[in-house]
């Protein structure tokens, strides 16, 4: 065999072991570190709708990607209709993309460049290449591709309960520019004529996520603070502090979306002793208290947190791995400031963690979901106080 063709068996070995790593995930199936797909299935394994989902989706892509390396075992065919070899780009680029996507998260649960940045590259470069090797292309026509691509992605990822639209829609902003810019790439290398260099990369794209993780420094504690001022005395604003509230339900779009808010709180005894309980959308948070300084200053620790949203899907549930790291509370505090004239500053400060890369963008998001939930508990303590 020539090199082409060692280089095309390397790319399907690779997507066969990529997959059945993904189905080992799925069916929870445990084994040697490098092949954890080897070893007996359970035999009491009983599988919901988005887990069969799952298993059909990495099945096809497995499929497709055997199909596509025999096509790029032969020689060049000859040009076909635009139609019809858009339609292979686009579903060979989105189908690969979905093998990645699986294996990233549910075999490594890994949520970071590789995913967020090197994948929709690879997509869009890969479909814009994939229909370079039918008839010469056009920019627009690299472009079309590739967003067609990456957006097949999402729906395909929607389908196979891998993700939800809410978590698809805050991806977007960095995922689609950058499957246009790997399809700009891939119209700048049709000249070269070596797309089977391509099959390589994209087989191989989730062996990364081990290294990604080996090198990625712990996640940092952040924090978010907000602040409203309130026409009432320090002393007033505390004991409504203190008091049980009910919050009526937001009309944001981000809660709207699934994002977790909080419907209730109350606490339960007083200083050192007492816990905070908040009942958000998705579950409890408990919060015993850590600092107790009688009209100044509030806070606590997190002992159990809710999931951060119930992502959009037409499943009952997903097995987003994600779900369970996407944003961690570990303190959070009110802090009461007098005014001059007797009113009140009052500051929520929130102390989290993610475990997302890039980490700068995807602390937009959460720190907007923080003020966001900031804003309607200070509300509420502000309309309670002044009542």
């Amino acid at each position: 065999m020539n090199a082409r063709r060692w280089l095309v068996v390397l790319f399907l070995t690779s997507v066969v072991h990529n997959v059945l790593r993904a189905a080992a995930a799925i069916l929870k199936v445990r084994g040697p570190w490098v092949f954890n797909y080897v070893g007996r299935y359970p035999s009491n394994i009983r599988l919901d709708a988005s887990e069969w989902a799952e298993l059909a989706a990495v099945g096809v892509a497995m499929a497709l990607a055997m199909a596509l390396g025999l096509h790029f075992w032969k020689r060049q065919s000859p040009p076909t209709a635009f139609l019809h070899s858009a339609l292979w780009a686009v579903l060979s680029g989105a189908l690969l993309g979905l093998s990645a996507v699986a294996v990233l998260t549910l075999a490594y649960h890994s949520y970071g460049y590789i995913l967020f940045l090197l994948l929709p590259f690879v997509v869009g470069l890969h479909a814009a290449v994939a229909l370079s090797w039918q008839r010469r292309i056009s920019i627009g026509d690299a472009v079309l591709v590739a967003s067609v691509a990456i957006l097949l992605l999402g729906a395909m990822l929607v389908a196979a309960a891998l993700e939800g639209l809410g978590c698809l829609a805050m991806a977007v902003p960095i995922a689609l520019p950058l499957a246009i810019l790997g399809g700009l790439c891939g119209y700048a290398m049709q000249a070269l004529k070596k797309p089977v260099m391509l099959l390589l990369l994209a087989g191989m794209l989730p062996s990364g996520a081990p290294v990604e993780r080996a090198l990625s420094p712990a996640s940092a504690v952040l924090s978010a603070s907000t602040s409203i001022d309130i026409a009432a005395s320090p002393v007033k604003v505390w004991q409504t502090v203190l008091q049980p509230a009910t919050l009526q339900p937001p009309t944001g779009l981000l809660f709207r979306a699934g994002i977790a808010y909080p419907r209730k709180s109350h606490i339960e005894g007083s200083g050192l002793s007492a816990i905070r309980y908040c009942d958000f959308s998705t579950g409890k948070l408990v919060e015993p208290v850590l600092l107790w300084e009688e009209g100044r200053r509030l806070r606590f620790t997190v002992q159990t947190n809710p999931l951060p949203m119930q992502e959009w899907t037409p499943y009952a549930h997903i097995h987003a791995p994600h779900l369970e790291g996407f944003l961690q509370s570990r303190q959070g505090e009110f802090r009461l400031e007098p005014l001059p004239g007797g009113g009140t500053r009052l500051v929520a400060t929130t102390w989290y963690q993610h475990h997302l890369a890039p980490n700068g963008y995807w602390r937009l998001w959460s720190d907007q979901i923080i003020h966001q939930i900031h804003k309607m508990v200070l509300d509420n303590i502000r309309e309670r106080a002044m009542s």
